[in-house]
């Protein structure tokens, strides 16, 4: 997965930013989580981390709440969340989960814009 630097350069870019805000709304939306927090994230890592760990710590009571449909939506796998949840025994579960989806919808992006790029040379 990326260094946090990589990331943070990858949120500076305003098509990537965007692109990324879209697909973290749709992951949300079709695993019947709620999404309005995304329309007003910055290009802050740190920033999006604690409004990711605030909806699912609010979400974690309600009835419907299901991390693991979430997590198989945006392609995580239980054994690579039990892989980063034992290396990163100090933080919060939730944390884990965010960093997670963060790096994984900010890398299909970067996969998608990627190939895009390479379909339509300029």
């Amino acid at each position: 997965m990326q260094s946090l630097p990589d990331i943070r350069k990858q949120l500076s870019s305003k098509e990537l930013f965007d692109a990324f805000k879209q697909q973290l709304a749709r992951d949300f939306q079709q695993s019947n989580f709620p999404a309005d927090f995304v329309a007003t994230l910055e290009p802050d890592y740190t920033t999006i981390l604690e409004k990711i760990v605030h909806e699912l710590q609010c979400s974690e009571n309600k009835s419907d709440f299901n991390v693991m449909s979430l997590l198989y939506r945006i392609d995580i796998s239980e054994a690579q969340l039990k892989r980063y949840l034992n290396k990163a025994k100090n933080d919060h579960y939730f944390t884990v989960i965010a960093e997670l989806i963060i790096k994984r919808v900010l890398q299909k992006v970067v996969i998608r814009q990627y190939y895009k790029s390479k379909d339509h040379p300029a």
